[in-house]
């Protein structure tokens, strides 16, 4: 190939790249997203409650509870998870509700916050819940009062108002940690 026929086909392509790029579909927008929260959806009792990821280390069915003479009726017992002895506290009876019923409904969240690692029994897990942190964070006036000490805010979605249970404000309550009847 001469230099010319070479020079011609180069034209050639650069004109048909030109072409192409005029006539491509151009590319969306890129538009910032809203920050979202994500949470773990959870029933107890009648209370919708949300607890961050990063409190939970994994939810199990209930597991098989031998009890410990001499506790408060709050405390289920102890269970072996894997080779760990956890303490089961039935949440809903630590805040003076209805027992959480031996059904297939209840779960087991195990809560790791510092140094404790704890099976908390709550009635139902509904999965993952995401929420825009600027739009959909409410007031926590209106829930039940005995929990709220431990929920540090709410969000509502779908008209349903959930409000954030925090596992490490929990922990450190000395009726927490006082299980000695």
């Amino acid at each position: 190939m001469t230099d010319v026929t070479q020079r011609e086909a180069f034209t050639l392509l650069v004109e048909m790249q030109d072409r192409v790029r005029a006539l491509a579909p151009r590319l969306p927008e890129q538009v910032e997203a809203a920050p979202l929260w994500t949470g773990l959806s959870f029933r107890l009792d009648d209370a919708l409650l949300l607890v961050s990821l990063d409190q939970i280390a994994e939810i199990l069915p209930r597991p098989p509870v031998t009890r410990v003479p001499g506790t408060k009726r709050w405390v289920k017992g102890v269970a072996n998870v894997r080779g760990t002895l956890l303490t089961i506290i039935d949440l809903a009876e630590f805040f003076g509700k209805a027992p959480v019923p031996a059904d297939d409904k209840g779960r087991l969240l195990v809560m790791h916050v510092g140094d404790l690692s704890t099976g908390l029994l709550v009635n139902e897990v509904s999965g993952l819940k995401h929420f825009d942190v600027e739009r959909d964070r409410r007031d926590i006036a209106g829930l039940d009062n005995a929990v709220l000490m431990h929920v540090q805010t709410a969000y509502l979605q779908d008209n349903v108002l959930w409000g954030v249970f925090d596992l490490l404000s929990l922990s450190d309550s000395l009726t927490f940690k006082h299980v000695a009847a």
